[in-house]
């Protein structure tokens, strides 16, 4: 018999990318200074990205509180977490900010970071939807 519940594999996953989104955010709000500057930006932009990712966390954080997680919601993460994919990468191909060679190298492994959570929550939706049918 398999006692393997889908819903923790997606859960887990879920709760990783509320830790992750917090941490960012915090690391944003702290250093929101060095790191406008390091990003060639403002604080102000900084700011705002805390204010997204600490809202993000805390959706995931509820959501993930729950007895079930919703397909919709789920998909919904794997959307967020895909635009905010291939937001970086519009912001790394198009010349709208000068970044410097270390900050594009920053956007980028966050980006992979952020793509790996959205894999995984969408392996983790498409097996609970296998074994829960």
């Amino acid at each position: 018999m398999n006692t393997h519940n889908p819903q923790f594999t997606l859960r887990r996953v879920l709760d990783a990318n509320a830790v992750f989104s917090a941490t960012s955010g915090l690391f944003f709000l702290v250093a929101a200074r060095p790191l406008a500057e390091f990003l060639g930006t403002t604080p102000l932009v900084m700011t705002i990205l805390t204010i997204i990712l600490f809202g993000y966390a805390a959706l995931i954080a509820f959501n993930t509180s729950r007895p079930a997680i919703s397909r919709g919601f789920a998909l919904f993460t794997i959307i967020g977490d895909s635009a905010w994919v291939l937001g970086s990468i519009l912001l790394l191909v198009l010349p709208l900010f000068d970044f410097t060679s270390d900050a594009k190298w920053a956007i980028g492994i966050t980006a992979i970071c952020v793509d790996m959570f959205a894999t995984l929550q969408f392996l983790g939706m498409v097996y609970q939807a296998s074994v829960w049918g």
